[in-house]
This record gives C-alpha cells, structure tokens and sequence, in this order.
C-alpha cells in the first residue's frame, strides 16, 4: 500500500470588517467639533456676564455728552421681543435698562413710541438713528416743527422717568419703546451727560443653554472616538 503525505494549509480568517469603526471616528470627530463650538460660545457669554458687568449685573458705558439745539433728543423705535410669551415678560428675562444722568436740569422719560409721537407731534426734535461707543458718536435725524411741548414731568404716559439727576431704571417690556431726553421745562438746546446701562439675564441663561448641550455631547464625541479607535486597533491585529 502506498501512502501520500497531505500537506493542507489553513485558510485566512477573511479580514476584520472596519466599515464601524471608521463610521464612529468620523461620528466623534463630528461631534467633537459641534461641541468645541458650543463650549467656546458659552463660555464667552458666561464670562461676559460675569467679568463685563458691574455688582449689579449692568452692562454699563462710560459717560457721554448727549445734546440737540432742539427740544428733544429721542431713540428710534425700540422693538423689545414683542413674540415673547406672558410668562416672559412678567419676568426680568427680558432685562432692565438703567440711565444715570449727570445734573439736574434735565428729563429722562421711556414710553411707547406712539405716545412719543402724539407727545412731540409738530416739535422740533432729534431723532437717534445709530450710536457708536469707541469713539463716542450719535447720527441724528431732525423732525421739524414749531410747537412748544407741555413739560415733560406733568405727562402720565412715561413708564419710568428721571429728573433733578435721579437715575432711571426700567424693567423691559415687550412692544415699542422710545427713550426721550428733554430740558425739564421742555426749551430748546438739551445738553446732558449720562451713563448707561443694560442688565440682560437671558445672557448668562444662554450661555448654561450652550454648556450643557456642549458638554455631553463632548462626552459622546469621547465615547465614539474611543470605539472607533479600538476598532481600527483590532482590524489591524487581525490582518
């Protein structure tokens, strides 16, 4: 009888499948970047409203020389959020707005835009349409008129007010605003120095609104990367 020797040689193991690993790197990666975005974003506006306010929590300018040869200096219309829900506005989310004038001559009211217009219908008045604070500038435009306005004080239309240099503070509300700036007898040639201030709470709120999120995706982005990598790992050990 004759004997063959059989020499077999054992196949390969087909190769480790990477498609998933490389999926989950791309994935970490992905997320990665999403929740470095996040992170920087909050943690500018957390340390915006922690470093750039003072004890109160106001963002406040230095103070600047506000003047007109007019009757009136006012703001354009300002929309303050007039989407926002009831309970929103109840709150001080919205934030508040503090005018510390300089002397005591001068009138400092905030009211709706329409009882403004009623109020300086046909009186001579500046309107400020723009403001840059570094260097200091206000761009104006002139409402003529020849009418003399009843004085500012006696009016019962103002949601908050400062005379005799008495600081102004008012809680936001949602509609149309416009912050108005007179010579307490309602002459000509209004000439005050004022600081002012904004303390907008919802900035620090956002600000969390972004960690949070920022943060565990940050975790996931480290969950994905490490099984991707694990994965590569193996494929390779197994080639």
């Amino acid at each position: 009888m004759t004997s063959y020797a059989t020499n077999i040689t054992p196949s390969a193991a087909p190769p480790r499948d990477r498609t998933g690993a490389v999926v989950a790197l791309v994935v970490g990666g992905l997320a990665a970047l999403v929740a470095f975005v996040l992170l920087a974003g909050a943690g500018t506006l957390l340390w915006a409203s922690h470093y750039k306010t003072d004890d109160d929590g106001f963002y406040t300018s230095s103070t600047h020389t506000y003047s007109t040869p007019t009757r009136a200096l006012t703001t354009e219309n300002l929309d303050a959020a007039t989407g926002v829900p009831g309970w929103l506005d109840a709150s001080d989310h919205l934030g508040r707005v503090r005018i510390d004038p300089r002397g005591t001559g001068a009138f400092v009211g905030i009211a709706h835009t329409r009882d403004v217009d009623r109020y300086l219908d046909g009186v001579a008045h500046d309107e400020i349409s723009d403001v840059d604070l570094d260097p200091f500038k206000i761009e104006t435009a002139r409402r003529p008129g020849e009418g003399r306005p009843a004085m500012p004080a006696a009016q019962t239309f103002w949601a908050a007010t400062s005379t005799g240099g008495r600081t102004l503070d008012w809680k936001v509300r949602k509609g149309q605003w416009s912050v108005v700036t007179m010579n307490a007898d309602g002459s000509p040639n209004v000439r005050v120095q004022a600081k002012v201030g904004a303390k907008v709470p919802l900035i620090r709120t956002l600000g969390w609104g972004l960690a949070i999120p920022g943060l565990l995706l940050g975790a996931a982005a480290v969950a994905f990367v490490a099984i991707g990598a694990r994965g590569v790992s193996r494929s390779r050990q197994a080639a």
